[in-house]
């Protein structure tokens, strides 16, 4: 009888947003602590898997730098960060992974700990996502996702519908409570938050 391989993950950091709420800047290339956002992320990912695919549409040359950069499927352009997931997930299929583990570029305070907590979590029923909750929140934009779910998502994302949450509902996902943690998954969205 023969071993199962072992499931691989890659990461991806999600970086392709419009910045809305940060007067239109590119949020991962701003300051937190003194180096850009993403890059705290990208640090934290690359702790626990490589290698870091980069979900971003604009910014190309800085971000690179990081990881390997994937943009939006022309027709996907301005869905949100289910296309970035799409896109992720689409190229670790073709690079042999059997999932990514996600993060959002304004969590610079998220840590390696909860990354691999997640991926241990999501090897024990790989068929299923795995996402992060912390006091009450859920956040499915801190998770593992399977590559076995792009014809799911393809399908919600041709019904209109970018509602992550949605999504990961729909997938069956498993949640990992991480009480007390509310500043690692602190989201830096707004100019404000970028002082504290």
């Amino acid at each position: 009888m023969t071993e199962t391989a072992p499931k691989k993950t890659c990461a991806l950091l999600l970086a392709g947003g419009a910045g809305t709420r940060m007067n239109g800047k590119d949020k991962g290339l701003l300051h937190w602590r003194d180096r850009p956002m993403a890059h705290w992320v990208a640090e934290a990912l690359s702790a626990v898997t490589t290698p870091l695919l980069i979900s971003a549409n604009r910014s190309l040359k800085d971000y690179r730098l990081l990881g390997h950069v994937l943009q939006d499927a022309p027709d996907l352009k301005g869905q949100g960060p289910l296309a970035g997931l799409l896109a992720g997930l689409t190229e670790a299929r073709k690079r042999g992974f059997d999932a990514v583990l996600i993060c959002p570029c304004d969590t610079p305070g998220i840590q390696p700990e909860v990354f691999q907590q997640l991926t241990t979590a999501w090897h024990e029923q790989p068929e299923y996502p795995v996402i992060a909750q912390c006091a009450g929140r859920t956040h499915p934009l801190h998770g593992v996702y399977p590559v076995s779910l792009i014809n799911l998502l393809e399908t919600q994302l041709r019904d209109d519908n970018r509602r992550v949450m949605v999504f990961a509902e729909s997938a069956g996902a498993r949640i990992l409570d991480y009480p007390d943690a509310e500043e690692t998954f602190q989201n830096r969205n707004r100019p404000e938050d970028l002082e504290s």
